[in-house]
Formats: structure tokens, C-alpha cells, sequence
């Protein structure tokens, strides 16, 4: 009972976060929809579970003989051998692999449903895993914490970094993906590590290994966690050395560590020497996926309109005076974090694809939530000393974890890109829940194929973008010129023997200039006056225009012309793109 008043404040986020979970989830039907929740990366972190234990066939030939039925879920890449591989690696199965047993079960039990490992049991019990894990985290995670600052301070810790980064996006309306489990296993790695550095023994070096084997399975660019080894507790060059020399004297337990590490990974090399005759087998570069180590987009990952970690998570801006914080309490942690912090910001930022697909926010940086948990209780702590700080601070908290939260709503009503967002679109959409029609016509997607060359541009979303047949330039070459005599004349000039009407010959002439490329000044006309027909047909964005006519002393025809013009300049699809 002491206890339990002692931790009254961390318990009470704890029970609110099972609440809340459990509500969201219920409530937006995911899994009830077409593809459930088994979807895009999902499809093969999840693929291993089926085919071993439903159709027994990790070489997937099941496919061939239900194509039509299994095609959709999963998703494998050829290898050089002619195998088909699942693309990713096989950690996030061990994880899933309680849920799917009960979900199996429940499909077995149930007549409605089928045992095939995709139908509604598995989708539920997969969509409520993360919950499980996120839970067990925050228990971890206020033991953790509860070194060093007062309950109060840890419940407040553990609820911003629960509901006011995008790790609630991946623990409710994108819940199987690898971040929730990522976070769960970076949390036990911390956990241990404290323990392992306070008294080195077996076991904590037999957790270690395995949750460090284990998380690197899930997502191999996590094996830097094992930088934290020899960084822990140190602030200076000094200790560092001294650090490394007392850990070599326990070699016995490093050479235990990797190998239990290894003996995560066996089940992984076994399968890849299977399908691909090789025990490291990169899957990725199956579809061209690379690192670009000497382009690394660190500004964008950072701070850009498009993808970036402080833009759409801005409460990391203050988790960074927290290392400020705990040198103050003393607590050595600030250099190992920023140590790792920086390494793993450059390797994520060189991955080809470093905005990471469709998600809410700069989700790779997910994984590692728990470890800034640490200087963000420092500075929580740090401010709750303070006069009036003690007051606002608070406040200023909850409307970050406000802002975050209609964030999130804001992405699951397209007003935030799934792909990537730009300066204008973010403005235009920025604390509007819904987006406006203005929206549609500025924002802009990432060309994947030039990204996998390492050159990042912006390219309109094709099925936005109005397409410009040859046919509507046809007619717009043809309604141009049906009064140029000059050019009517010409024409008869070129064909004298022959006596055609003219608008024969003027649709000849149009389709000359058009299989010829010579027809962009007319596929300019007919984008700009589809942005212009846009315009005059969006309330707000007509008020906006409106607005600049008066201020310049303009038309409104004027400046909506100039407005169409501009949106053409900077976001349409152009002649050669089409």
C-alpha cells in the first residue's frame, strides 16, 4: 500500500494510457477495414508467423497456388537464387508471436472466421500487442526514472513522452508497426544496462544480449543501442578510458553478451542462407534501397517542412535543455544520449528514403523515446523548482501534448501528407482540420525513383495534378487559332493542290505541333486556367486572393490570374513531366 501511494501519480498515467489506448482503438475500426491493420511494412514483419505456422513454407510456394487470396498480404522480393524472400527481418514475429497464437486460437474456436492468419481475430489481437508492451515500457520506464526524480515528476515525464510525441500514432491507429516494440526494447535495454553497470553478473548480461540481439533484428540500424555500453555514466574523455579498461577485465561476460546477440540473429542467417545461398542477405537491395553516407539529409530530417522530427514533434525542442538539467543534478548521462543521438541522426539521415515513407512525423526517431525520457524528466524536474516555472511550465507542456494530439488528427484527415508536406502546404492546412481545396493544388510527394539515386526532389501527386491529354491540347491549339488568318492562310499555302476546310487543316496543324512537342505554351495555358477555375471555385482560397488584390491596388481578376500562374510555376506538373 505505501508503495502504491508512493507511485500514486505514475500509476494514475499508467491506468490512463490503458484507458485511452483501448478507447482509440475501439474506436476507429482499423481493423474492421479492408486491409485491417496487416499493411504496407506490416504485410512482412507479420509474414514469417503465417508461413511457418499456417502453411509451413517460409519459401512462400503457397503463393503460386493462392495467388489471388495471399498475393495482397504479402509482398516478397526475388533473390539472386530465384527464391522468393520476405522482405524484412524476423524480429518484430518473436513480438507478435503471442498475439497471433490467440488470435489463431480464437479463429479455430470461432466457425466464422478462418485459421488462414489474416482473418478479423488476427488483426485484433495483433492491433492490441503494442498496447501490452507499451504498458510493461511505462512500468520499466518509471523504474528507470524513479533513480533519479520524484513521482510526480516521472508521471508527468511519462505522459508527455506517451501522448505528446508521435509514439501514440504508433500505438493506436498504426500500432503493429516495429516503433511501440522498439520502444519496449530500448526501454528493457536501459533497464538492464543500469543494472549490468551497478553489478555485472550473468544474468543482466544474458538480457542484454537478448534484447540487444532482439531490437537489432527488429530494425538493424538499432544495434548502435551497444554504443551505451561503454558510454554509460561517463562525462569526460578520462572516464571513458577508465570505463573501457574495467570492462575489458570482464570479458567473459562481453564474449556471453555477443554471443547470446548471435544467437538471436541464428533463425534470421539460417533463413536468408535458404532463400539466397547466403547467411547476410540485404533484401533491400533487391529494390535499389541504399544508404547515401556522404549525402546525409540532416537539416531535412531535423527541421524541413517535409518530414521533420522538431517541425511535427516540436516537444523534442525541450527535452534538449534537459541535458543542461542533468548536469546540474549531476546525473552523467547527457554525453552518452548526445553521443548516440548524433550517430544515429547521421546513419537515419543517410538512409535513401530519410522522410521513411507514409507516416505521421519522423517515426525512426520513435525507437529511442525512452532513452530522451531521461533528460526530459531532468528538465520537468529542473522546472518544477522554479517560482513561477513550477506553474507554466506544466501548462506549456499539455499544449504541446495538445498540439501533437490534433497533429495526429489532422494526418488522419489528409490535412498532414502521408508522404511529405512543404512550406506552403504545411501554412495553408496549420491548425485547420480538414484540408482546403487551396491545399490540393500547392502540396508536392517525393520522387521515389530519383531518391534512390540519392537526389531529392519534389514532384506534383500525379493523381492531383490535372492531366493534359493530347487531345485537350488538340482542341486548345485549335480554339486558339480558329481566327488567325495569318496562320489559316499558311496552311492553305502548304497544301495548294488540295482544297480543305480550315478547320481540317488547323486540326492537322494541331496535331503536328502536338506529336511534335512543340505544344508546351499551350499546356501552360491549360494548367493555369485550371488553377485559376480552382480558385474562383474555393471559397477560402478566393478570400485569400482577394485579399492580396486589394493590398497591391489590383483587379481580383488580376491577381487570381497571377495567383494561377504562380501555383503552375512552383507546384504543377510541367510539359516535359507528363
Amino acid at each position: 500500500m505505501n508503495l502504491f501511494k508512493k507511485r500514486a501519480f505514475s500509476n494514475i498515467v499508467i491506468a490512463i494510457f490503458l484507458v485511452i489506448i483501448t478507447m482509440v482503438n475501439f474506436s476507429h475500426h482499423k481493423y474492421k477495414s479492408k486491409e485491417g491493420v496487416i499493411d504496407w511494412d506490416i504485410k512482412s514483419y507479420y509474414a514469417y508467423l503465417p508461413a511457418t505456422f499456417i502453411y509451413h513454407d517460409l519459401s512462400l510456394g503457397f503463393l503460386d497456388h493462392n495467388e489471388h487470396d495471399m498475393g495482397k498480404w504479402i509482398w516478397p522480393v526475388s533473390t539472386p537464387t530465384g527464391k522468393r524472400a520476405i522482405l524484412t527481418t524476423m524480429g518484430l514475429s518473436f513480438l507478435y508471436a503471442p498475439f497471433f497464437l490467440v488470435g489463431h486460437i480464437a479463429a479455430l474456436l470461432l466457425p466464422q472466421y478462418e485459421a488462414t492468419g489474416y482473418s478479423l481475430p488476427y488483426h485484433i489481437t495483433l492491433q492490441f500487442s503494442v498496447l501490452v508492451y507499451f504498458l510493461i515500457s511505462l512500468i520499466v520506464l518509471r523504474k528507470i526514472l524513479s533513480r533519479y526524480f520524484e513521482d510526480k515528476v516521472v508521471a508527468l515525464t511519462l505522459f508527455t513522452i506517451g501522448a505528446g510525441t508521435n509514439l501514440f500514432y504508433y500505438l493506436t491507429y498504426s500500432a503493429p508497426m516495429t516503433h511501440g516494440y522498439n520502444f519496449f526494447l530500448i526501454v528493457l535495454f536501459i533497464y538492464f544496462l543500469e543494472k549490468w553497470h551497478n553489478r555485472i553478473n550473468w544474468k543482466y548480461t544474458i538480457c542484454l544480449g537478448l534484447v540487444s540481439g532482439l531490437v537489432t533484428l527488429i530494425r538493424p540500424t538499432n544495434i548502435l543501442v551497444l554504443l551505451l555500453i561503454p558510454l554509460w555514466h561517463i562525462s569526460t574523455w578520462n572516464e571513458f578510458k577508465d570505463q573501457v579498461i574495467r570492462l575489458l577485465k570482464y570479458w567473459p561476460y562481453i564474449g556471453l553478451m555477443a554471443g547470446v546477440f548471435i544467437l538471436v540473429w541464428v533463425p534470421q542467417f539460417v533463413y536468408w542462407k535458404y532463400v539466397s545461398d547466403k547467411f547476410f542477405y540485404f533484401s533491400y537491395g533487391e529494390r535499389g534501397d541504399q544508404f547515401y553516407w556522404e549525402n546525409p539529409q540532416i537539416w531535412k530530417i531535423l527541421f524541413s517542412y517535409e518530414k521533420g522530427w522538431f517541425v511535427y514533434t516540436p516537444l523534442m525542442f525541450v527535452v534538449f535543455f534537459g541535458f543542461k538539467s542533468l548536469k546540474k543534478l549531476k546525473i552523467n548521462l547527457s554525453l552518452p544520449i548526445i553521443i548516440y543521438l548524433t550517430i544515429m541522426i547521421y546513419v537515419l539521415a543517410s538512409w535513401w528514403c530519410w522522410w521513411y515513407g507514409g507516416s505521421f512525423g519522423q517515426r525512426s526517431f520513435v525507437d529511442f523515446y525512452g532513452l530522451m525520457a531521461i533528460p526530459l524528466g531532468a528538465v520537468i524536474h529542473t522546472s518544477l523548482q522554479r517560482k513561477y516555472l513550477k506553474y507554466v511550465f506544466p501548462l506549456f507542456l499539455f499544449v504541446l501534448i495538445a498540439f501533437n494530439q490534433f497533429n495526429i488528427q489532422q494526418f488522419n484527415r489528409m490535412a498532414i501528407s502521408y508522404w511529405w508536406m512543404n512550406k506552403e502546404g504545411y501554412w495553408e492546412n496549420f491548425l485547420k482540420l480538414h484540408p482546403t481545396c487551396k491545399y490540393w493544388n500547392v502540396a508536392m510527394h517525393p520522387d521515389y525513383d530519383k531518391a534512390r539515386l540519392g537526389i531529392y526532389e519534389a514532384v506534383a501527386p500525379f493523381n492531383r495534378a490535372q492531366v493534359v491529354t493530347d487531345e485537350m491540347l488538340v482542341d486548345r491549339i485549335v480554339n486558339d487559332n480558329k481566327n488567325n488568318s495569318v496562320l489559316l492562310d499558311s496552311l492553305q499555302v502548304y497544301t495548294p493542290d488540295i482544297i480543305e476546310p480550315d478547320s481540317v487543316l488547323l486540326n492537322n496543324y494541331a496535331r503536328l505541333v502536338v506529336t511534335n512537342e512543340l505544344a508546351e505554351s499551350y499546356f501552360k495555358e491549360i494548367k493555369i486556367d485550371y488553377y485559376y477555375n480552382q480558385i474562383n471555385n474555393c471559397e477560402d482560397w478566393k478570400r485569400q486572393v482577394d485579399k492580396k488584390a486589394q493590398k497591391r491596388e489590383l483587379s481580383y481578376e488580376k491577381m487570381a490570374k497571377m495567383e494561377a500562374e504562380r501555383i503552375y510555376k512552383n507546384y504543377s506538373q510541367k510539359y516535359d513531366q507528363r
